[in-house]
C-alpha cells in the first residue's frame, strides 16, 4: 500500500520520520532535533 503524501505549508510541523546517517549508519529521527533549527535537503538519485 503506498504511503499517503501530506503537503506541508510554511509554519506547519513536519511529521516525525527516521533516516540513516550516511556517515555513521546510525538511524536519526526528526524528533531528536525538535526545538532546534534544522535544514533538511533531499537529493534525487544516487551519489
Amino acid at each position: 500500500m503506498p504511503r499517503r503524501r501530506t503537503k506541508l505549508h510554511p509554519g506547519d510541523m513536519a511529521p516525525d520520520f527516521a533516516l540513516e546517517d550516511a556517515s555513521t549508519g546510525r538511524t536519526v529521527t526528526l524528533e531528536e532535533f525538535r526545538g532546534s533549527p534544522l535544514v533538511i535537503t533531499f537529493y534525487r538519485g544516487t551519489w
